[in-house]
């Protein structure tokens, strides 16, 4: 949904690309709508009528990652109680996309640049070798370039899927888009109201920076028509901490080297810590789903101090 020069430039990319069977990396902010792009690659696709398989590889444990990717056989692991098909399987004749790729693990990486070669992956525990028909599509909201050039991801998966790259505008690019998304969520939950919103409140969101983007959008059209007073929304209808601008920790001097990984963990545990260690307002802070930040958690051995005994 949009008329903005930066979304017709991203639409025009998409209705190239989709028609072909080349490989899509999609960039972008969180909630700006990258696995949108890609559904909509797919629906324009001649895969449309076969399977659409979305893996987000921040919200699966490392040690089954390999798994959900590829499938397993009974007795692979412990748990691995029957043999199961991977999400590559699952998807076979339609299109996979593989969410947040930049937090596959680096010794996975290597197994899916040879399953892009190839086109034959392997069930963990198993010998067999399975022939795959499956389009692959990428999402990251990190810079990969970047985590190429620190060794956190491989240079020639980099290539692999950057066959096509889409980058995602976000919504601050996009401002003059925003009525046009806020007439859409004022129709999914409100469908029964005529909702008005008047210019000062109009003016006010387009001026805003958006940092969560068409979700934070979303998110506030949501609870601005669940609380409304009447049916004409004004500058009145905006929750009290709206427009405030978060502290951030402060960045690193210039001699000061710091990897993704160690900022990555201090911002999960400032914001821990921020709420007290609850988790759901954590996640809000953070603007990431509840499992995500679990999954943070575990990843950096991250407890809070009353559980450690």
């Amino acid at each position: 949904i949009g008329i903005s020069a930066p979304f017709k430039s991203m639409l025009s990319l998409i209705e190239r690309a989709a028609p072909t069977e080349a490989t899509v990396l999609i960039s972008g902010e969180s909630g700006t709508g990258k696995e949108l792009v890609a559904r909509t690659i797919h629906r324009l696709s001649p895969r449309a009528d076969h399977p659409f398989v979305a893996i987000n590889c921040a919200a699966i444990p490392r040690e089954l990652i390999e798994s959900e990717l590829f499938g397993h056989v009974k007795g692979a692991f412990t748990g691995a109680i029957k043999d199961k098909k991977g999400k590559f399987e699952l998807a076979e004749s339609g299109t996979v996309l593989l969410d947040e790729i930049s937090e596959l693990p680096y010794d996975l990486q290597a197994k899916l640049l040879r399953v892009i070669q190839e086109r034959i992956i392997e069930s963990v525990g198993s010998e067999h070798r399975v022939e795959i028909d499956v389009r692959l599509i990428a999402a990251t909201n990190v810079d990969l370039t970047e985590q190429v050039e620190h060794g956190q991801f491989r240079e020639d998966l980099f290539y692999r899927l950057n066959v096509i790259p889409i980058r995602v505008p976000s919504l601050h690019e996009r401002s003059e888009d925003i009525p046009l998304l806020i007439r859409t969520f004022l129709a999914r939950f409100a469908p029964n109201h005529t909702i008005t919103i008047d210019d000062r409140l109009l003016a006010a969101l387009q001026n805003h920076s958006w940092p969560g983007n068409i979700r934070e959008l979303e998110n506030l059209v949501e609870r601005m028509v669940i609380l409304r007073a009447s049916d004409t929304l004004t500058v009145s209808s905006l929750p009290p901490d709206f427009g405030t601008v978060r502290r951030r920790s402060p960045l690193p001097s210039a001699g000061e080297h710091v990897t993704f990984h160690e900022a990555e963990k201090k911002l999960v545990l400032d914001a821990l810590k921020k709420f007290a260690w609850n988790k759901a307002g954590a996640a809000r802070y953070l603007n990431i789903p509840r499992h995500v930040l679990i999954y943070r958690m575990k990843k950096y051995d991250l407890v809070e101090p009353d559980e450690m005994s």
